[in-house]
């Protein structure tokens, strides 16, 4: 007799993601030995076939207004519409990159008190220079088990995670960006355990320029040191610019690309030093984004 196929609820989080969301659906629809899936698309505004596509692919859709928007709520609104032990978390531009992931996603859960597992991202073929070397040194090739006293620190990312519903009912998402870090940090602090699982891995990248990449590392940074000097944060940037400028000089690339990376590494530095006080966190930018009655688009 065939075992039940163990039920896994999922919450992709969309903005224009018609790109990759079919694929996204098929990769997890292929997980193995078998999964009974309840998928839900969480879309924050997307103005291209995103929706059509995902509902397509067999997801419910849910819909949150694009001013209303911030990461936590997204994943929050998904969450509380699931009814199962374990839920994983996803990005449409992340996916798995075979039909295992998911087996070695949810496989430490046995412990009861694991509450999260987080995925290693690699980048996609031709991602630029600073995405390949920022994942690189986020995601490492060995796994690792957090809990309370450990001194490493955490790495956890819900663009591709999973997370035990329980835990998150008594710990939701909180902030409006970087809210993974946040979140495994605290239930690490209140006894729980939390995996980063090197086996599972995605495709994730992304295709920024300078500015962008400042203000992703804002958000983060933003968790972990909170309101800082300037001077920190001028050491900070230091410390980035030094470091990427080895990893530069060490690429086997002509001298031409060399100096054109190391142009968008100053830039980025520079917007790092500017943006870090008075940028808000990207949902903020996003949602300031959004036309209002009478504005125009």
């Amino acid at each position: 007799m065939a075992a039940t196929p163990r039920r896994v609820g999922v919450v992709i989080r969309t903005l224009n993601e018609s790109e990759l969301i079919a694929t996204c659906l098929e990769t997890l629809a292929r997980q193995q030995p078998g999964f009974d899936l309840d998928v839900l698309v969480v879309d924050s505004g997307s103005t291209d076939s995103t929706v059509e596509l995902a509902r397509a692919g067999g997801a419910r859709i849910v819909e949150i207004a694009p001013a209303d928007f911030d990461y936590s709520k997204a994943l929050n609104v998904g969450l509380e519409q699931l009814d199962a032990e374990l839920v994983v978390l996803l990005s449409a531009h992340a996916i798995p990159t075979d039909e295992r992931w998911l087996e070695r996603m949810t496989a430490p859960f046995s412990d009861p008190r694991v509450a999260g597992v987080s995925s290693r991202q690699i980048p996609w073929p031709g991602a630029p220079w600073w995405e390949t070397e920022r994942l690189r040194r986020a995601f490492g090739d060995a796994t690792r088990h957090y809990e309370a006293g450990a001194v490493d620190e955490i790495v956890f990312s819900n663009a591709a995670s999973c997370i035990r519903l329980s835990t998150w009912w008594a710990e939701p998402f909180t902030l409006p960006a970087a809210e993974d870090l946040e979140w495994a940090e605290r239930v690490v602090a209140a006894g729980w355990k939390v995996v980063y699982e090197a086996e599972a891995e995605v495709y994730h990248s992304h295709d920024e320029g300078p500015r962008e990449q400042a203000r992703r590392m804002i958000d983060i940074n933003r968790v972990h040191s909170g309101a800082i000097g300037r001077a920190r944060v001028i050491r900070q940037a230091a410390g980035l610019l030094v470091r990427n400028a080895v990893s530069i000089a060490k690429l086997n690339e002509p001298v031409r690309r060399k100096r054109s990376y190391l142009a968008d590494l100053l830039r980025m530095v520079w917007f790092y030093v500017v943006d870090f006080d008075r940028s808000g966190t990207t949902a903020e930018r996003r949602r300031a984004d959004v036309p209002s009655p009478g504005r125009a688009s």
